[in-house]
């Protein structure tokens, strides 16, 4: 039962690590580094904590909330800043020395591979809490949880080159953390609004939606990046 419930954990987050690395296969980053970002992911999921909560204790966001001011503020205060916080920390720890960091679109791998350690450490835990109802719960994360941080850390991971390769430094130092946070903030606010009001068929149109924006700006990312270092 448990090596069952880490491999429905894990199976996401490895899809998507496989379908970047693919991307990025004429260049592979070596297995070490990956498997180093996907650890220092995993262990991002404690440093979350320490800002989130203290954010409660401080009355930043509700434990309970009952309005949808209340659950935007649990999306931002208690899930999208503290969490996008610590994985960019584990990032810069992964890419600081790090002599395979040569290409733009290394950012985005290094950046999903710590994503997608985040989102198996917080699958896990919900999986393990979900009792009878874990299969479930983790074919739903799977499709809709963990391809939303994979699409945190692309957007992460992309700023994070511009601001290593590129010019305007502080703009796309500002970008790096303010986008992740402000996509995971939205896409969290409209999974626990829709959820509180039961009106489930919005959340699967808006988050559809999401990802179709996500995915197109992917495609501009990848153009761009290239044109950074000319790989």
């Amino acid at each position: 039962m448990l090596i069952t419930l880490i491999i429905a954990a894990a199976l996401p987050s490895l899809v998507l690590i496989g379908y970047v690395c693919f991307k990025d296969r004429l260049s592979p980053e070596p297995p070490k580094m990956l498997l180093k970002a996907f650890f220092f992911g995993i262990l991002s999921t404690l440093v979350s904590l320490t800002m989130s909560v203290p954010a409660s204790l401080f009355g930043l966001y509700p434990t309970e909330p009952v309005t949808v001011g209340g659950h935007i503020a649990v999306a931002l205060f208690g899930a999208a800043l503290p969490e996008e916080l610590a994985k960019l920390f584990m990032l810069w720890l992964v890419l600081r020395r790090n002599k395979y960091f040569d290409e733009s679109f290394d950012g985005i791998v290094y950046a999903v591979c710590v994503g997608m350690g985040f989102a198996f450490a917080e699958n896990i835990g919900y999986l393990a809490q979900a009792g009878e109802y874990w299969v479930n719960l983790g074919i739903t994360r799977g499709l809709i949880s963990v391809p939303g941080h994979y699409a945190f850390a692309v957007a992460m991971g992309f700023y994070y080159s511009c601001y290593h390769f590129g010019g305007r430094r502080l703009l796309n130092g500002i970008l790096m953390i303010a986008l992740p946070v402000a996509l995971h903030a939205i896409f969290d606010a409209i999974l626990m609004v829709s959820s509180a009001s039961e009106h489930v068929g919005i959340s699967a149109i808006l988050t559809l939606m999401f990802f179709v924006f996500f995915f197109i700006m992917q495609r501009y990312a990848q153009k761009r990046l290239k044109r950074l270092t000319g790989r």
